[in-house]
């Protein structure tokens, strides 16, 4: 049992598996959490006693801080820096399979960010500051993204401007680099291209048919 955990994987089964998360995000797309900034309120006490009496009438109590339309819950977390379990609230989203559309919105989009290799290399702190001005436009991606509708047709429509913000307000730089790797990963541009290499394959492979006479 111990041999197995221990077991180092080739390289090709590790190019196996990154493959298997790869079409898993294609086809089911990914779910992800982000910490609200305000502390969770109690239900008044009315209301705790009243769905204490009348089990079968609960009243739903609502946080009026947040908009009805955030899928938002409270959990029970570890605080790293007080060593200690709280509740907060997190709200939640889900990025599913990217439409052709969004996957151009995004395209274009990532097109306007300048990157060099070398750049990188020869002044990593200058360079790292330079980059830094791409994380609106990296926050407009995700958002996009998220969205994955009609509405954000056009960039600046206000749902996307709305949860860019909210993504700026909200997201850590780590969180907001990971989730645009996954973005990146939905987008499959290789796989894409594979795709038009085997149908120009298959039309160039397709035998004539036999004339009769």
């Amino acid at each position: 049992m111990d041999d197995k955990k221990n077991k180092t994987l080739t390289r090709d089964e590790q190019l196996e598996l990154e493959q298997q998360a790869i079409e898993t995000l294609l086809q089911y797309g990914v779910k992800f959490t982000v910490p609200l900034k305000i502390e969770p309120k109690e239900p008044p006490k009315w209301i705790r006693m009243w769905n204490k009496l009348f089990p079968k009438h609960i009243r739903i109590w609502r946080d009026k801080r947040i908009p009805k339309n955030w899928n938002v819950e409270k959990v029970n977390t570890v605080d790293m820096n007080e060593n200690i379990t709280k509740d907060i609230y997190v709200r939640t989203f889900h990025i599913k399979p990217l439409y052709l559309g969004t996957g151009d919105m995004i395209r274009r989009l990532a097109l306007k960010m300048e990157y060099s290799e070398e750049d990188v290399h020869g002044n990593p702190i200058e360079e790292s500051e330079r980059l830094l001005k791409f994380r609106p436009l990296m926050a407009e991606i995700v958002a996009i993204a998220t969205l994955n509708c009609a509405d954000a047709a056009e960039y600046k429509s206000l749902k996307v401007k709305e949860l860019k913000k909210f993504f700026l307000t909200h997201l850590t730089h780590g969180k907001l680099q990971q989730l645009c790797s996954i973005v990146a990963k939905m987008n499959d541009k290789a796989g894409f291209i594979n795709s038009i290499r085997l149908t120009l394959q298959v039309g160039t492979t397709q035998p004539k048919a036999s004339r009769v006479e």
